[in-house]
């Protein structure tokens, strides 16, 4: 294991190729005898000042962060925010260390971390715990300080007990280390297993500000419900995910080393890398010229687009055309359909048959009676919001409700996935009915 952050693998590799490339740029010249067009990797060198600036910036960050707040329970994952993580080792350096542990509290108190619980769904040991986290993120909200920090404590053993095979957070022989991680570093969640893991001997009605195991869910710290002690589980947990990742991906042992490269396949490795970032660049500058020159489409429901319709009555690779897709689907019963038009927060392997048993719980006792597109919002160039007016029958009645589907461009190939509303999947329909007789 690397003494520190910045000398994993990983970032060590791309310092290398950004010094390297550093110093090619003063070699352009010798570069174009390999074929490479001169002018073309002057344009593509011209970024890298800037590049190289931002990686020390950021590579050194971790680092920093656990310098200043690894024994005050907190610590830098993969997926923490860099603008926080950022703001936080400022404070510090400049001696405002409470400043940053408020700013710490606040995010992952609040809903900014709303994202970071859906990620807990793409790791199998979590997803199973997801009623509970999703319990335990309401009672957060709702500043239930006393309900959801046990429950959140459950959730870090037993899911870590669950990737590591009977060997929890707090078992004494879990290792919580992986290769080329920045959560996973020595210097990360060991850090905490062993702050969190402090015995708690004798009862005490002080408030505590670390959420000690033993002590809580022993009943020893009987004061320990407080904002602070919810923000660090939270932070734990989703620290825990970036590693059990990283665990999955195979990193839990270094792999061999790499064989050395001879010095002209290194400088032919390097030219096809520089040729990538020019292709790269091109690219890039395309895309910056469209989103440029996007605007809104003027629509206009019941002139240029039907207020109904079947999906071959509206233009190919449209949002609206999805929506209407969507609307077959529901009429149909098509659950494993309505599954695949979802966006997921996951690259990892779906199973769409339990995808479409959960869009069947949602939607199998509300019959589409009937639907009509009342709006569409162009809110971006690969975001649209498509409004519909739908009449179902649930239960022998019969109910006018508003939807809001959040389509997204998603994809090379054309793919508009639903978003749900607003960044919700199906909210729109289980909050509707839950007010009705209180189902979910």
């Amino acid at each position: 294991m690397n003494d520190r952050i910045e000398d994993n693998p990983s970032h060590k590799k791309l310092k290398k190729e950004l010094d390297g490339a550093d110093a090619l740029s003063k070699l352009t010249g010798l570069l174009s005898l390999f074929g490479a067009n001169s002018k073309d990797l002057k344009e593509a060198f011209e970024p890298f000042a800037d590049i190289q600036k931002q990686f020390d910036l950021i590579s050194k960050s971790p680092d920093k962060f656990n310098d200043h707040f690894s024994q005050k329970g907190w610590i830098a994952p993969e997926s923490m925010n860099s603008d926080l993580m950022l703001t936080c080792i400022e404070f510090a350096e400049k001696g405002h260390s409470e400043l940053a542990e408020q700013e710490l509290i606040n995010y992952y108190s609040s809903d900014k971390m709303q994202w970071l619980t859906y990620q807990l769904k793409g790791t199998k040991e979590f997803s199973i715990r997801y009623s509970l986290i999703k319990a335990a993120y309401e009672d957060t909200i709702a500043e239930k300080y006393y309900a959801c920090i046990p429950v959140l404590l459950l959730v870090i053993d037993g899911g870590v007990n669950d990737v590591d095979r009977n060997k929890g957070f707090f078992a004494e022989n879990t290792d919580l280390t992986a290769w080329d991680s920045i959560a996973a570093h020595s210097s990360g969640l060991a850090t905490l297993k062993e702050i969190f893991n402090y015995p708690r001997k004798r009862t005490t009605e002080e408030e505590i500000t670390m959420p000690y195991r033993h002590g809580i869910l022993h009943g020893r710290d009987i004061n320990y419900a407080n904002k602070t002690v919810a923000a660090k589980c939270w932070a734990a947990l989703f620290a825990l995910n970036d590693w059990a990742k990283a665990v999955k991906d195979g990193k839990k042992n270094p792999p061999p080393d790499e064989p050395k490269l001879s010095f002209g396949e290194s400088i032919n490795e390097l030219k096809t890398t520089l040729e990538k970032c020019t292709e790269s660049q091109k690219r890039n500058k395309e895309v910056s010229r469209k989103v440029d020159e996007w605007s809104a489409r003027n629509l206009e429901i019941g002139v240029n687009v039907p207020p109904k319709g079947l999906p071959n009555d509206y233009e190919a690779f449209t949002p609206e055309r999805e929506a209407i897709s969507f609307i077959e689907n529901w009429k149909s019963k098509n659950y494993g359909a309505i599954a695949k038009q979802i966006h997921f927060f996951t690259k990892g392997e779906i199973n769409w048959g339990k995808e479409a048993g959960k869009v069947r719980k949602i939607f199998q006792n509300k019959i589409l009676k009937d639907y009509a597109i009342t709006n569409i919002k162009d809110c971006s160039p690969a975001i649209t919001e498509v409004t519909l007016s739908v009449d179902l029958i649930y239960e022998e009645k019969e109910y006018n409700i508003e939807i809001t589907l959040r389509l997204i461009y998603d994809g090379p190939n054309g793919e508009i996935l639903i978003f749900g509303d607003k960044g919700g999947q199906w909210k729109f329909i289980e909050s509707f009915f839950h007010k009705i007789d209180y189902l979910y």
